[in-house]
């Protein structure tokens, strides 16, 4: 039986959209799927320190399509996202204290080699959580403000 972590949602709503952190590290370091509003799982990789934050996905030639990447900060906030060396595109979506998406970024375009550091994209937005998810997953599954997502421990 699939166990929701139901102590990240408990602390994470106690949160709300003001910017409230999300639950311990010991707890979200259990958290191996996010689940987007279509109940799609999408088997994550987390990131949870300021180094994994800037790596990324980066120079990763392939992203399957039911994974991705689940950035964790500790506190809600403005993020801004620089997409050097991302090799695939991506659907970024914006997550809560609360776990509702509060904005998703489509169709983000994969870094071309040797582009100059303009060119590169950069993306922004508000949460306490990043989903990245292959291109068009986000859309093909009801990924939209005012959403919400869960994440499973198994």
């Amino acid at each position: 039986m699939k166990k929701t972590l139901f102590l990240v949602l408990a602390l994470a709503a106690c949160g709300g959209s003001s910017g409230g952190g999300p639950a311990r590290a010991d707890d979200i370091t259990e958290i191996r799927y996010a689940v987007l509003p279509c109940g799609k799982k999408i088997s994550v990789e987390l990131a949870l320190t300021p180094e994994e934050h800037a790596r990324g996905l980066m120079d990763r030639p392939r992203l399957a399509p039911d994974s991705g990447m689940l950035f964790v900060f500790t506190s809600g906030g403005n993020r801004l996202f620089w997409m050097k060396n991302t090799l695939v595109d991506l659907d970024m979506i914006f997550i809560d204290g609360a776990l509702r998406i509060s904005s998703v970024s489509a169709g983000v375009p994969r870094t071309r080699p040797g582009a100059p550091d303009a060119e590169i994209a950069r993306v922004s937005g508000y949460g306490a959580y990043v989903l990245e998810v292959a291109s068009g997953a986000a859309a093909a599954c009801g990924a939209e403000p005012g959403a919400r997502v869960s994440f499973l421990s198994e």
